[in-house]
């Protein structure tokens, strides 16, 4: 036996060795993969020398001699920071996932593919100025300089790919612009689920599950504002085609808030500018600070990597903030095969350690053909029908690109406006600001008119958009609400969300009567649901019958709404609607429930207020319930699963410790172990209502939260440096970097830092480390 024990313990020490070395041999890799952020580099094709000077944060701030050097320098700093990240990009936009993860990717490559992305980044190439392609190759020459060279060592992740990045092209630019087109639309894409969801209810009971804009929210622009700027056009659009109901899966996720007031409403006397644009939270995040500076040029804010422009930002005179529009730019039709006679290409997907598999992408009427192989939408089309795509996404002269060279030189709310006439998609709403104390709102992209047939016969004339600037009641604010009125003569979508946002954010606005950037401060993290307060009522009214029901009831009937992290009201309260949702409607929808299972604020707020609220009774039941019944049922069930999930003493409860912000790694966040490595997670307070938005999903069966905002931005035009800012987990895509994950807790805190542009190299602040960049 002592000798069994022996040769046990000899075994156990030498995994144990085994798994130290290899542990240590990785760590050494990893390691040696964190760039060079000191000292100097020489590199080809720089024209002059150029300082990369990165703050405590590792926030790189760029002195070049001329824009050519500075964005050459951005695509330094993006490929040493951020170059898996952009390479996941490319490749997903290009369909060319396969080739780094093998088949587990093929059909998002086959998607990608057949929408055409990369056809289209490719073919608007040719539409940008000699000026906007001279700074976009030369920031793919600064990507190159760095994966090229003869040291360089890839990021972790093509550790474990066993792979290396391969040269950055323009295309790679114009492709990753794409990708955030795509990740903002989807109108097309909600049509399956509306026909479905039409077959279960019938027409009325859809237009109550799926409702239209509230009356009683606010709209962006009055008709005051609109007018100021530019006369109605002579030909309005009918909107019959476009039934006024809202998305089949209820309030989307993708959205944003941003607002703006004049120097009437600001204690300074000089305008406030405000912007968070919700968005997946990933790690490394999506967005990448920078300050770029030449003897003409100073620009500073996010930038996306892969691309070369500040998307979001500041220049010395002027500020800007985007919020999603949402417009339907895509239609899904169905069309007899038989009358087709479509055009095909021929595509090569090659998948790692499988073999090659070819594409077939057919276009016919102006669109291209969904195979039904690859998207699959059950129901929307017979055996003898085919599925046509239109989209704005694959047009082949996409110019948006522009507008990241054009904010570099704007001055004024003309130039803002002149420049956006060739942003293309997403349609975004974008607010102003400048120095001399305008404020503005633009929402350009292009958006399909359609003809009484339903067929696209042109798009909105760009000087038909909604603008507006200096409005009457000196602010605009938006949170993906409905930005016209109803007098609007052209159709953008009525797909409208975020109301109960933009009612808090208004009332907010209007509360103050003199704004600061603290008061800024506490709106964006304001954690106060407007549909919560709405609620209350129905809360005091429920009739639980279990202890633990009555007892959650009574801690949430003089509850003020507010969902802070360190209060348990926030799990009461969401643990409830989850419950009481489930109960309102999964009787109607029977097996297609879960699939539609999400919060339904909309919905859920006529069911509260009695216009829905026959909806309360179970089908299935002979008894009639009551809207109180039911709510009293829903404290029951959420006292039974939250105190299996968190214990028999709700007073302890934390929403803050069960409702995380989870900074998920694109390849490695669902795997064991690496997930902890490679994602972050962090406390957060409010729900998908809140300003400060935190989603997460019924479906999940948690209350972790994917989603929230990406960035947070506000502009003092009073004193640009003033200006504040924030985002998470960190500035480095380097798992082990120091700027891997720590901005995550100030984020969640609340917390914000100043990136000033009052300093040079030779006087930086505490911390900064300067790589030099010497031409060759």
């Amino acid at each position: 036996m002592k000798t069994v024990l022996r040769w046990t313990s000899w075994t156990l020490a030498g995994l144990i060795a085994i798994t130290l070395i290899g542990a240590g041999g990785l760590y050494w890799r990893l390691h040696r993969a964190l760039p060079q952020v000191k000292g100097e580099l020489t590199l080809t094709n720089l024209a002059s020398q150029v300082k990369i000077a990165r703050d405590g944060l590792g926030i790189a701030h760029i002195f070049a001699s001329s824009r050519h050097d500075a964005f050459y320098a951005l695509g330094v700093a993006h490929a040493q920071d951020r170059m898996f990240q952009m390479d996941m990009s490319r490749r997903f936009g290009s369909g060319r996932l396969s080739e780094l993860v093998g088949k587990r990717a093929l059909s998002t490559d086959a998607q990608m593919r057949i929408l055409g992305l990369r056809r289209a980044a490719e073919g608007s190439w040719s539409h940008l100025t000699s000026e906007e392609q001279a700074a976009i190759s030369a920031y793919a020459d600064g990507v190159n300089a760095i994966i090229t060279a003869k040291n360089y060592v890839p990021p972790a992740e093509y550790v474990f790919l066993r792979a290396r990045p391969e040269p950055w092209v323009p295309a790679d630019t114009l492709t990753v612009f794409k990708v955030m087109a795509y990740s903002l639309a989807g109108d097309a894409m909600e049509e399956p689920g509306r026909k479905r969801l039409r077959e279960i209810l019938g027409q009325e009971r859809l237009e109550q599950f799926l409702p239209a804009y509230p009356k009683n929210a606010p709209v962006a622009l009055r008709e005051e504002d609109m007018t100021s700027v530019y006369p109605a056009p002579a030909s309005p659009v009918e909107e019959e085609l476009a039934p006024a109901i809202g998305p089949a899966m209820g309030e989307q996720i993708k959205g944003s808030n941003n607002w703006v007031v004049d120097g009437s409403l600001s204690k300074s006397g000089l305008p406030l500018l405000a912007n968070d644009p919700h968005l997946a939270l990933t790690a490394p995040g999506i967005w990448y600070y920078a300050r770029l500076n030449a003897p003409d040029m100073m620009v500073l804010g996010v930038t996306l990597p892969g691309t070369p422009f500040v998307t979001l930002g500041r220049n010395r005179t002027i500020a800007w903030g985007f919020t999603n529009t949402g417009p339907d730019t895509s239609d899904l039709k169905v069309v007899k095969t038989s009358t087709l006679n479509p055009t095909t290409i021929t595509e090569t997907i090659k998948v790692k350690g499988g073999d090659d598999v070819k594409l077939d992408i057919a276009f016919a009427n102006g669109a291209v053909v969904l195979d039904p192989k690859w998207y699959k939408f059950p129901g929307m089309a017979k055996d003898d029908e085919t599925l046509l795509l239109y989209t704005t996404l694959d047009d082949d002269d996409d110019t948006t690109a522009s507008i990241g060279m054009a904010n570099i030189d704007a001055r004024s709310f003309e130039d803002f406006d002149k420049a956006l006439s060739r942003f293309k998609m997403p349609e975004q709403n974008m607010v102003y600001a400048d120095i001399n104390g305008n404020i503005g709102f633009v929402a350009p992209a292009r958006v399909p008119v359609r003809d009484a047939d339903g067929n696209w016969v042109g798009e909105i004339p760009y000087e038909a958009l909604p603008r507006t600037k200096n409005p009457g009641r000196h602010y605009v604010a938006t949170a993906n609400n409905k930005i016209v009125p109803d007098s609007y003569p052209y159709f953008i979508t009525n797909h409208w969300y975020g109301f109960h946002r933009i009612r808090r954010i208004v009332e907010n606005i209007e509360a103050t009567p003199k704004h600061s950037i603290d008061s800024f401060k506490a709106m964006q993290m304001d954690t106060v649901s407007d549909l919560a307060r709405r609620i209350l009522p129905l809360l005091a009214s429920a009739t639980p019958k279990t202890k633990n029901g009555k007892e959650l009831r009574e801690m949430v009937v003089r509850w003020d709404g507010n969902l802070t992290p360190g209060r348990p009201e926030g799990l009461i309260y969401s643990g409830w609607l989850r419950a009481f949702s489930k109960l309102i409607y999964a009787d109607d929808l029977g097996d297609d429930f879960e699939r539609f299972w999400t919060p339904r604020r909309g919905f859920m707020e006529r069911v509260i207020n009695g216009e829905n609220a026959s909806w309360c009774d179970d089908i299935n039941t002979e008894e009639s319930e009551t809207c109180q019944i039911m709510a009293g049922r829903a404290f029951d069930q959420a006292a039974s699963t939250l105190t299996k999930a968190y214990g028999n003493q709700p007073q302890k409860w934390r929403w803050g410790l069960v409702h995380e912000a989870v900074f998920a790694h694109p390849l490695f966040g669902g795997v064991p172990i690496l997930k902890n490595f490679f994602s972050v997670r962090v406390p957060v307070g409010g729900d998908g209502s809140t300003p400060n938005v935190a989603h997460y999903s019924y479906r999940a069966g948690n209350f972790d939260a994917p989603w929230g905002p990406s960035m947070r931005a506000i502009y003092d035009l009073s004193d640009m440096n003033a200006s504040l800012y924030m985002s998470a987990p960190g500035q480095s895509g380097q798992v082990l970097s120091k700027h891997y994950r720590d901005m995550a807790k100030s984020w969640s805190n609340g917390d914000y830092i100043q990136i000033r542009d009052d300093w040079t190299p030779s006087s930086p602040p505490q911390g900064t480390q300067i790589l030099t960049l010497n031409p060759q």
